[in-house]
Order: structure tokens, then C-alpha cells, then sequence
């Protein structure tokens, strides 16, 4: 994809134009992005007391993956840990077009914090994030991983 940008100190009516084949998931970030039209996930750190904490908006672009653990969602962050009060099948539909992919029954990713994938016996593969933490993809869903990062690398 190639980018331009052409400054001028005479414009008075700033506008951006996207030339396209195809509205591209990369090209809707970028559109979002532009629109400030991207979603916003409100949580609260997971450590705090839910009636007493403080409601943080979270970016989708922060967030390592999300993990539902007895009927709780927590995203994962480099800064720390949140509660979120949705589902995981909720997260899941807003976020699929943004780079997030489920593995598990209670684990979503987000591709783009991927450092590395790592086969291990039995035919299981890990995920291994910036971060250093690391999850197991489940079988019954490696293949519809293996096919959503197809996709979204063609797309990009």
C-alpha cells in the first residue's frame, strides 16, 4: 500500500482521500482510526473492587488478549490486567475486524502482539506474545486461526 502526504500551508480545508479496489480490513483501521471510529472497550483494573474502581477505556491496539475465567473477562495489557462487564462472544463480533481471533473457549487474541508461534507435542501450538506470556491455541480451533491470519496478511 503506498502512502502520500503533501503538506500546504494554503489550505484552509483539510481532507484525506483513499483510493482503493477494495474497503481492505487494514483500510477500515485506517478509516476508524481517522474517524476516531475504532471501539473502545470500558474496564476497570482487575484488582480493584468493581463498585470502587475506576472505569478506564481501553484500546483494542493495547490489548495482548482477553481470557474469560469463571464467568469474567479480563483483557491483558502491558500496563496490567482489566475486568471487563461483556462477553467474550461480545468482544469477539466488535473486535474480529480489528485483528483479534479466538483459540480457545475462553481465550481471544490479537495477532498484531503476536512475536511467535511454537509447536509442541500432540499437535498443540502456543502463541507466545511481546510480553513473554504464552497460550495454548486449542485444536478444534487452529484451523480457523491458521485461516484468519492467512486472511488478514493478504489483507494487509
Amino acid at each position: 500500500m503506498k502512502i502520500n502526504l503533501f503538506e500546504d500551508k494554503k489550505i484552509t480545508d483539510e481532507h484525506i482521500d483513499i483510493y482503493c479496489s477494495e474497503v481492505r480490513p487494514v483500510i477500515k483501521q485506517v478509516m476508524d482510526t481517522i474517524k476516531s471510529e475504532r471501539p473502545s472497550l470500558p474496564g476497570r483494573p482487575a484488582d480493584e473492587d468493581l463498585d470502587d474502581g475506576e472505569e478506564i477505556f481501553l484500546d483494542p491496539g493495547d490489548i495482548y488478549y482477553f481470557d474469560h475465567v469463571e464467568r469474567k473477562l479480563f483483557a491483558y495489557t502491558e500496563n496490567g490486567v482489566y475486568r471487563l462487564m461483556t462477553t467474550l462472544s461480545s468482544v469477539e463480533e466488535q473486535l474480529t475486524p480489528y485483528g483479534f481471533v479466538r483459540i480457545s473457549k475462553s481465550n481471544l487474541v490479537n495477532i498484531y502482539k503476536i512475536k511467535q508461534l511454537k509447536p509442541d507435542i500432540n499437535m498443540k501450538v502456543y502463541v507466545s506474545f511481546d510480553n513473554g506470556e504464552r497460550i495454548c491455541i486449542n485444536r478444534s480451533y487452529k484451523k480457523s486461526f491458521t485461516e484468519y491470519l492467512q486472511k488478514m496478511r493478504r489483507m494487509s
